[in-house]
């Protein structure tokens, strides 16, 4: 919902690019670290119970996020809301635990269809609302929409609360690797200043030491936050690989969008554009999680993975070529958003089928902490290369600081080199069929 305010945001709270870019990844901050986090404590404690404590904090964040002062507190509370996305590996385990095991692929791939959904709702809303009214206001809306949910949570999930168990989730763990995430993420995003070099080597010397206590806790835990059995598995490896750049990628291209569609650098449009030109690409997020996962039983992981690689691929080069105009921009995320789905949706159902049924929130937390991982480093990576070289222009009749038009093809460039990456090892590590004799237990 907030796509679209990005440049609103930005020029509102008077801050520079690089830390208007945090904007999508806070949420994706905290998400990353307690996704694996909540995953394992809801297979201790009960995935209902869990995942309605994450909804709570998430309306904590929503409400916040509304009358937020400054970009500090924006920040802060869009950190809460990582704890919606912390809260989707337990829906994967509820859907994989209380529906019959031949139609869990089908599940997952009407699940991931629901980001794409909620996708077109929100960037359709979030436009308009900010075109009309303000980007607070998208907050305003959120705040019903998420108490109703938490409702019908209770009301309607069945509880599956396991028994007791000894073990306990590694608290310790999601600490060290937030404030390890964190850090890494300050340090390359830190902008040039008088004293910026004492501090990158501060930053890294701590990012370096959040590493090594993370490490240290994951080998001494009963139920570590990354299981080292699990990502070894080459099968479980290569899905959190592709997860990992694919969103990248996807988010590399999210963030530059509301920019070269609504900036004079760009098409010069307005907000309720940027809603218009990306909906056509979440119906196909959509239409794309659902086939897969219908078609994934069939075909197995590596044809979908190879058809992701080279939709990304061709949106890139599609991009690179051609003159920036609206049909351009309509067909290229179309293109885009198909394949992203794609690739998502085969990687984590692959990933699921690597392992048994009762460790299917931790895995489907550790996908979803590396696809979200790439997702707080890809907006990062716009933000960085649209600052390479900037102009000041004339824009609703006050000077606006903006990329020039050049560097949007850096973007482009970088999301082919990307998928140039993801298709290589779709075509060369990825196996022809799911191998369930292979399963972690």
């Amino acid at each position: 919902m907030l796509t679209a305010a990005l440049p609103e945001i930005e020029h509102e709270l008077s801050v520079p690019g690089i830390f208007e870019s945090w904007i999508l990844p806070a949420v994706l901050l905290v998400g990353v670290a307690a996704s694996p986090f909540v995953g394992t404590a809801g297979d201790l404690y009960g995935h209902k119970r869990m995942l309605i404590l994450s909804l709570v904090i998430y309306l904590v964040g929503v409400t916040g996020g509304l009358v937020s002062p400054d970009i500090w507190v924006l920040l802060f509370c869009r950190g809460l809301q990582g704890a919606g996305i912390a809260a989707i590996p337990l829906a994967y385990a509820i859907m994989r635990n209380q529906l019959p095991r031949h139609l869990s692929s089908t599940a997952v791939g009407v699940l991931s269809a629901m980001y794409g959904a909620g996708t077109f709702v929100g960037v359709i809303i979030g436009s308009i609302i900010t075109g009309f009214l303000s980007w607070r206001m998208t907050y305003a809306l959120l705040i019903p929409v998420t108490l109703l949910l938490i409702l019908l949570v209770y009301r309607w999930i069945r509880d599956d609360r396991p028994k007791p168990a000894k073990d306990s989730p590694d608290l310790a763990g999601f600490i060290s690797l937030l404030l390890f995430l964190g850090t890494g993420l300050t340090l390359v995003s830190l902008p040039s200043g008088q004293y910026a070099g004492i501090s990158r080597l501060l930053l890294l010397f701590l990012c370096l030491l959040f590493f090594v206590v993370f490490l240290s806790v994951e080998k001494r835990v009963s139920r570590p936050l990354a299981d080292f059995r699990i990502i070894s598995h080459k099968p479980v490896a290569v899905f959190m690989f592709i997860g990992f750049l694919s969103m990248i990628v996807y988010f590399i291209l999210l963030q530059m969008m509301p920019y070269i569609i609504r900036l004079p650098s760009g098409l010069s449009l307005s907000s309720e554009m940027v809603g218009y030109i990306i909906v056509p690409g979440t119906i196909c997020d959509m239409a794309a999680g659902a086939v897969t996962g219908w078609m994934l039983p069939y075909l197995g992981c590596r044809i979908p993975c190879i058809t992701g690689s080279l939709l990304l691929l061709g949106t890139g080069l599609l991009l690179f070529f051609l003159p920036v105009s609206v049909p351009v921009l309509v067909i290229a995320w179309m293109l885009f958003a198909f394949g992203m789905s794609v690739l998502a949706t085969a990687g984590l159902i692959g990933a699921m089928n690597n392992v048994s049924a009762r460790r299917t929130a931790e895995v489907t937390g550790l996908i979803q902490g590396m696809q979200t991982l790439g997702g707080m480093a890809g907006p990062v990576i716009t933000g960085f290369l649209l600052s390479t070289s900037q102009v000041i222009m004339m824009y609703q009749e006050e000077e606006w600081i903006v990329p020039e038009a050049g560097t949007y093809h850096l973007i482009y460039g970088t999301v082919i080199a990307g998928s140039l990456l993801l298709l290589l090892v779709s075509w060369f590590l990825v196996g022809d069929t799911i191998d369930s004799s292979g399963e972690i237990s």
